[in-house]
């Protein structure tokens, strides 16, 4: 009777114990989730690039003789989206590093952004032409490399990350195929920024998206003897006596990709001429061509023996009128 009478006691004791002790557990529990809520106040934020019509030209890039469309064929041209995303809390002073990601699926660009703070964001998009971009076992690198010039690859997600992100996307270098880097690849850039989003204003965020590019279509003759050779910028157009008439147009990005987005940019380049005849001479002559941003430039090059030579550029701007400069040589 005594051990009964023991154990209703201690029974009695651990139920009282733990009825006192439960409420002090669960409040300071909800205590602590309480104030993370309030602290940690998070929303998805959808990223929406968005480029503006009102500055482009397709019309006058792709107007004569080679539609843009024709450098790569549709199922075959890609569209990249690359994003840094940068916070700022309330006691600081400058932006930190947060978040960065490669898109190929423009739906996916959504991430959290603390209501309380700001952030910045930057955007580039590139989207294939005569060039696509080179990959190494789905790694992409310039303009695509992060941290320590490390290729990225396209995962359509973001990685968050305050020590590294895609650090190459205002810069020209960019990778094409077999591996080699150009400063003015044929293809289309377009690059934003967003500063001080506040994630509490809307749960939209739309980046105003500027092309930084140029375009050039060279009309080249076939020497009448011996080869002709055209460099410029780091490409190259070579004939020879009997070959077809050159007659191709590409849209190149500029090197300087923020200065390029604005109204009226404008880049001087050499066009050196370079015609070796079959005797061996070598005949050479260079010219300043200016490329202005969202302007096709068109250069009709052809040489001759002692007449005197032409070479022709003819720049077509928005409004499709035609400006002419005519220089001749004597070779």
């Amino acid at each position: 009777m005594k051990k009964q009478v023991t154990w209703i006691g201690l029974l009695l004791c651990l139920l009282l114990f733990a009825a006192c002790e439960k409420p002090v557990l669960d409040n300071g529990e909800d205590g602590r989730k309480s104030n993370n809520a309030k602290q940690k106040l998070t929303r998805v934020v959808r990223i929406h690039p968005k480029e503006l019509r009102i500055e482009t030209i397709e019309e006058a890039i792709g107007a004569k003789y080679q539609p843009l469309s024709r450098a790569v064929s549709e199922s075959r041209k890609r569209k990249f989206y690359a994003v840094n995303v940068y916070e700022k809390k309330p006691n600081d002073e400058n932006y930190s590093m947060y978040a960065y990601g490669l898109f190929t699926s423009l739906s996916k660009i959504a991430l959290k952004m603390n209501v309380n703070n700001l952030y910045k964001v930057e955007c580039l998009i590139v989207e294939e032409g005569d060039d696509e971009l080179f990959a190494n076992e789905d790694e992409f690198s310039a303009p695509f490399l992060h941290g320590a010039n490390k290729a990225t690859k396209v995962t359509n997600s973001f990685v968050f990350s305050k020590e590294e992100n895609l650090n190459s996307l205002t810069k020209g270098e960019t990778t094409v195929a077999k591996g080699r880097t150009v400063q003015y690849p044929r293809l289309v850039k377009l690059y934003g920024t967003v500063n001080d989003f506040s994630p509490k204003t809307s749960k939209e965020l739309t980046i105003d998206m500027k092309r930084s590019v140029f375009g050039l279509h060279f009309k080249v003759s076939p020497p009448e003897e011996g080869s002709l050779v055209i460099n410029y910028i780091g490409w190259r157009i070579s004939l020879t006596k009997g070959s077809d008439k050159y007659d191709h147009s590409s849209v190149y990005s500029f090197s300087n990709i923020p200065k390029a987005c604005e109204d009226g940019y404008q880049l001087t380049m050499e066009v050196k001429v370079t015609w070796t005849k079959d005797d061996g001479t070598v005949e050479q002559e260079s010219k300043q061509l200016v490329l202005k941003r969202n302007v096709m430039t068109v250069v009709e090059i052809r040489v001759e023996g002692q007449k005197p030579q032409g070479f022709t550029l003819n720049e077509e701007p928005n409004d499709m009128k035609t400006e002419k400069v005519e220089w001749n040589l004597l070779l």
